[in-house]
């Protein structure tokens, strides 16, 4: 079996891959109604979602196979997404790239395969739709064409699963992606021994500002924060908006109470300078609340609860609270 090829833009290509925040995770029904429609409108009985990634195929949807992930070196896909062209194995004992691979000379022993590359607008193949059996055939022009569509309603439910892992207004991603940011961060501070730090900034009496000033002048400072907290924090950092008026900050960096402080100097910050509405500063005081990772931790969800609780209790004294 020989060595599957690399494509020329392999780490643009994994980057944008990773961008989509959707590898690991759980089965969802716009998927897996489109391999079910593949599957039966080809007669075959197996149909993937198959994402590339570093050294692994992952199943993102699956119908007729049991495993959720092969090694990338046994991937059919791995040579199929370095074309733009829908790729058929008509029979895989009589192709030079698959006759020895252990997934055609053992189970599910592929014969046919077509798989159709996943592009992104930019040109990123990220894995294919693809259709497999146990018997040889070939792929009808109809056959052809439709895998096509299927392929492009996968593209589209990505696109749109993506959109909505962004804040639209400040770029940064929404409660639930970063949450399962947060989970794998979790288990690699767990393993690393690394310390984690979640903070959580309220922009105080934000409804009343928007409905005195306006929905302009408040998105404008929805954004503001979002570029400062960035800033202050650097590129080491996991940022979302987690609410109308919260945002999260995890940071896996120094240790916690030094990230405590650096989160404190920063709301004071914001704070005092306040914001330039028609000519005029005005003050639109931040809370804080934050959680260092600790051993009672049993999961991301912990640290998330006990920074949340602390940025209620300070919202209410006016202060900065720890979880």
């Amino acid at each position: 079996m020989s060595t599957y090829p690399i494509p020329d833009n392999e780490a643009e290509r994994q980057a944008a891959l990773e961008e989509q925040h959707i590898l690991d995770t759980e089965s969802d029904e716009d998927f897996n109604r489109i391999t079910r429609l593949a599957s039966q409108m080809l007669g075959v009985p197996t149909a993937l979602i198959s994402l590339v990634d570093r050294q692994r195929q992952w199943f993102l949807s699956r119908v007729g196979l049991e495993a959720t992930e092969t090694p990338r070196d046994l991937a059919f896909c791995a040579h199929a997404i370095c074309s733009d062209e829908v790729m058929v194995v008509n029979d895989a004992t009589e192709d030079e790239r698959f006759k020895d691979n252990p997934m055609v000379t053992g189970n599910p022993h592929i014969r046919f395969y077509a798989g159709v590359p996943l592009q992104t607008r930019s040109g990123f193949n990220l894995g294919t739709l693809c259709v497999i059996s146990p018997q040889p055939r070939q792929l009808a022009a109809h056959e052809h064409q439709l895998l096509q569509d299927l392929a492009g309603m996968v593209l589209h439910h990505m696109e749109s699963r993506r959109n909505s892992y962004r804040c639209t207004l400040t770029g940064l991603q929404n409660r639930r992606p970063f949450y399962e940011a947060g989970q794998r961060e979790f288990q690699r501070a767990r393993q690393s021994g690394e310390p984690l730090t979640l903070m959580l900034f309220g922009l105080d009496e934000f409804p009343g500002f928007c409905r005195r000033f306006g929905q302009q002048h408040g998105d404008r400072v929805l954004q503001e924060v979002a570029r400062q907290l960035q800033t202050d924090f650097g590129q080491g950092a996991l940022y979302a908006r987690v609410s109308e008026d919260e945002f999260a900050v995890l940071d896996t960096g120094p240790e916690g109470q030094q990230t405590v402080a650096l989160a404190e100097a920063v709301r004071s910050a914001l704070s005092v300078q306040g914001w330039m509405v028609e000519g005029v500063r005005l003050l639109l005081p931040l809370s804080l609340g934050t959680a260092c990772l600790s051993a009672a931790d049993s999961g991301f969800k912990d640290l998330f609860r006990r920074a949340e609780a602390a940025l209620k209790q300070a919202r209410l004294h006016g202060t900065t609270l720890p979880g």
